[in-house]
């Protein structure tokens, strides 16, 4: 459903993924107890007549009713935070072992590589796609490419 959609009452933003358009949303039964977050804004309020938002500038999704809505609590975003970046965590050892990669480790580095075009594939970058040859051969990266990859890539992929 379209978040302009959802019933009125009182809402908490959990989660927001531009690539889909897509928000996640948790109702909140007392407004009195509301959670705390630094990444989160204030709670959205939806009622018949119209939607009061709370945009405070800092990760408020700016194109909020027409994006898709689904309900997704804390926990859950917590859970699914957790062991996205356990996955990097894995990426990111055997990289800097010089290990080569193979499996969901390797398409999961090379989702870093690659750009949002799904017609381009690997990023129309030449170094970009130096770095996912050298991933596909299971050949060693020289010390630029680690950089780029742990300490750019995998750094902004763990906050997003």
């Amino acid at each position: 459903m379209k978040f302009k959609e959802l019933p009125e009452g009182l809402y908490q933003i959990t989660d927001v993924d531009n690539s889909l358009n897509k928000v996640f949303v948790q109702p909140l039964e007392n407004p009195d107890n509301i959670p705390l977050s630094l990444f989160i804004p204030e709670p959205v309020q939806v009622v018949h007549d119209g939607r009061s938002y709370n945009d405070k500038g800092y990760f408020f999704p700016k194109n909020l009713d027409a994006m898709d809505a689904s309900y997704k609590t804390y926990e859950e975003v917590r859970k699914e935070r957790k062991a996205r970046n356990a996955s990097y965590g894995h990426v990111q050892r055997r990289l800097l072992k010089n290990e080569p990669l193979k499996g969901k480790t390797l398409d999961l580095a090379l989702s870093l590589v690659t750009c949002d075009d799904p017609n381009a594939g690997v990023n129309k970058d030449p170094f970009a796609q130096g770095i996912a040859k050298k991933l596909k051969a299971g050949q060693p990266l020289d010390d630029y490419e680690i950089h780029m990859m742990v300490d750019v890539w995998l750094l902004h992929a763990k906050l997003h």
